[in-house]
C-alpha cells in the first residue's frame, strides 16, 4: 500500500488528543479498577469450529464467552484459566475440535472444555513455556503450538488439544520463536516467525517447514530487529505459498511472501501499530487495520488498499458471518463490532458494561469456584450496568438496534447470520449497516451515538473519571464526524 491519505493525518492527531485524555481519566481512577495498568478493552476473538454462535474473547482482564451469538457475553477471570496478567502480556488463545477452548501459557496449555467452564492442563507440556499455538483453518482436530527451551521446538496435536507430541526437528539453533500458523491448504507446510540472535546483530527472521516441522528453512524479514518483531499475520487459505507478516512496531509494516517466505516485499504502510490483519474465508480479499490510521481493504491479489473505516481495531476475524473486530469504546464506542460490509461500518456486539457476569458454572468448576469471588472489582471496573431492554420499552417492542443496549437481541446478529466458524469464514460483504434510532449510519465507520459510557452502579470516584474520560472521547467522536 502507498502511505495513508493525507486527510488521515487530522484523523490522527485527534485520535491521539482523544487517547490521552482517556489516559489522564484512567490514572485517576482507584488501582483496582485499572485492567493491569491499561484501560480495560478486547484484543483476540476465536470462535467454536462446529458452532459460529460460541466464540471466545480474549480481553485485558480474562476472557468473555458467548453461547448465542453474541446476545450475552459472560466473564471467564484470569485465575480460571491459570494465569496472573499483572505484567500486561495476555496468553494467545485458540478454538479447537470438541469446543476446547486452548490457551498458551508460561508453563504450559489450558485446556477449557464444559463450555468454558473447566479448564485443566495439557500433561505432555507442563512446565514448558508455550508461546504460541494455531489451530489449521479447515480442521480444528489440528493444532500446533511453538514452545521455549534450550531450543525452541513444535509441538502438535492431533485431537483438537487433548493431547500433545514433539513435532519434527528443532528449531535452528539461536532462533527465538514468537508466533506460529499452519497453512490451511497444506497441513505440512508450517510457519515460525522470531528473533535470530546466533552470530551477528540480532534480526527478524521466518523459520518455514514443508515437511511437518522435520527440515527448517530460514529468510530474513526485512527491516526487522528486537524492536520491530515480526509476527505472522496470516496465510492464505488457497496457497501455501502466500504468506503475510506484520511488524509489531510504529510506523507498522505489513509484508507479503508469495514464495513460502523466501522473500518477501512491502504490502501496507502505517503510521501506528498494524493491530488487525485477516483474510476474507474465499482468500479474495485482505483487511487490515491500524491504531492511528483506521480500516484497509484491499483485494488479495493486487494488495492495493483503499481507507474503508477510521475504527481503530485490535484484532480482526473474518467468518462466513462477517467481519468482526476488537475495538477501544473510548474512541469507537463498541469493544466487539461486526461488519457486513468488509469494514466500512461496523455495528456493536459487546460494551463492557453490559458483560452478564461470571459464567454459569457449577461450584466444582474452576470458573464456578473462582470467578464469582472477583466479579465486583471487574463490575466495577466496567461500569457493569443491566443492559437487557425492559418489556414495555421501545427497543423491546420495536426490534431497534442493538447498539441501544450493547448487545444484540435474543437470536442476535451473530446466530441470525447462519454462517460457517471462525476456519471457513466468509467475506462479510452485502450487509446492510446498522441504523440506530439517531438515523442513518455515517460514513467512515464512525457511530451516530456519543453513548456507550455508563457509569450506573459504581462508585462515586470511579463514576467521575470515567464520565470525564466519556466525555472526552465523546467530544473527539464529534469532532471526526464534523
Amino acid at each position: 500500500m502507498r502511505s495513508p491519505p493525507v486527510r488521515a493525518a487530522k484523523a490522527r492527531a485527534r485520535r491521539a488528543r482523544a487517547a490521552a485524555l482517556a489516559a489522564a481519566a484512567l490514572s485517576a481512577l482507584p488501582s483496582p479498577a485499572a485492567a493491569n495498568g491499561v484501560f480495560p478493552s478486547a484484543d483476540q476473538i476465536v470462535f467454536d469450529p462446529a458452532d459460529p454462535a460460541r466464540a471466545v474473547a480474549r480481553m485485558t482482564y480474562g476472557l468473555l464467552a458467548t453461547r448465542d451469538g453474541g446476545a450475552s457475553w459472560h466473564w471467564i477471570c484470569e485465575g480460571a484459566v491459570g494465569y496472573d496478567d499483572t505484567g500486561g502480556v495476555a496468553p494467545p488463545i485458540a478454538a479447537a475440535e470438541g469446543g476446547r477452548v486452548l490457551a498458551a501459557l508460561s508453563d504450559g496449555i489450558a485446556i477449557g472444555a464444559e463450555g468454558g467452564c473447566a479448564f485443566a492442563r495439557a500433561a505432555e507440556l507442563e512446565g514448558k513455556a508455550v508461546l504460541d499455538l494455531s489451530v489449521r483453518q479447515g480442521d480444528p482436530s489440528h493444532v500446533v503450538a511453538v514452545v521455549a527451551g534450550q531450543r525452541h521446538g513444535l509441538w502438535a496435536s492431533r485431537d483438537g488439544g487433548a493431547r500433545w507430541a514433539s513435532a519434527g526437528a528443532l528449531l535452528p539453533a539461536g532462533f527465538q520463536a514468537r508466533t506460529v500458523d499452519v497453512a490451511p491448504s497444506d497441513p505440512r507446510r508450517i510457519y515460525v516467525s522470531g528473533l535470530a540472535t546466533g552470530g551477528g546483530p540480532v534480526k527478524g527472521e521466518i523459520a518455514r517447514s514443508a515437511d511437518g516441522g522435520e527440515t527448517w528453512q530460514t529468510s530474513v524479514v526485512p527491516g526487522s530487529t528486537t524492536s520491530r518483531e515480526p509476527y505472522i499475520a496470516g496465510v492464505d487459505p488457497r496457497d501455501a505459498d502466500v504468506l503475510y507478516v506484520r511488524i509489531a512496531s510504529a510506523p507498522g509494516r505489513l509484508f507479503v511472501s508469495r514464495d513460502g517466505g523466501a522473500t518477501f516485499e512491502p504490502a501496507f504502510d502505517t503510521q501506528g501499530f498494524v493491530r488487525a490483519f485477516a483474510i476474507s474465508p474465499d482468500g479474495a480479499e485482505v483487511a487490515v487495520g491500524s491504531d492511528v490510521d483506521g480500516v484497509f481493504r484491499a483485494p488479495s491479489s493486487t494488495l492495493s488498499f483503499e481507507r474503508v473505516s477510521s475504527v481503530a481495531p485490535r484484532c480482526f476475524a473474518w467468518t462466513e458471518a462477517g467481519l468482526y473486530a476488537c475495538a477501544s469504546e473510548f474512541l469507537d464506542d463498541f469493544t466487539i463490532g461486526r461488519s457486513l460490509d468488509g469494514g466500512a461500518t461496523f455495528e456493536p456486539l459487546l460494551r463492557q458494561a453490559c458483560i452478564r457476569g461470571p459464567l454459569d458454572c457449577a461450584a466444582s468448576t474452576s470458573v464456578g469456584a473462582l470467578c464469582p469471588l472477583d466479579w465486583p472489582r471487574i463490575a466495577m471496573m466496567t461500569g457493569h450496568e443491566d443492559c437487557a431492554p425492559d418489556a414495555g420499552s421501545p427497543a423491546a417492542s420495536s426490534g431497534a438496534s442493538a447498539s441501544a443496549t450493547g448487545a444484540t437481541g435474543a437470536g442476535g446478529a451473530m446466530a441470525a447470520s447462519g454462517g460457517g466458524g471462525a476456519a471457513s469464514g466468509g467475506g462479510g460483504t452485502g450487509g446492510a449497516p446498522e441504523v440506530s434510532a439517531g438515523g442513518a449510519q455515517p460514513a467512515g465507520g464512525a457511530r451516530p451515538s456519543d453513548g456507550g459510557c455508563r457509569t450506573a452502579g459504581t462508585s462515586a470516584g470511579w463514576a467521575g473519571a470515567l464520565a470525564a474520560a466519556c466525555l472526552a472521547a465523546a467530544a473527539a467522536a464529534r469532532r471526526r464526524r464534523a
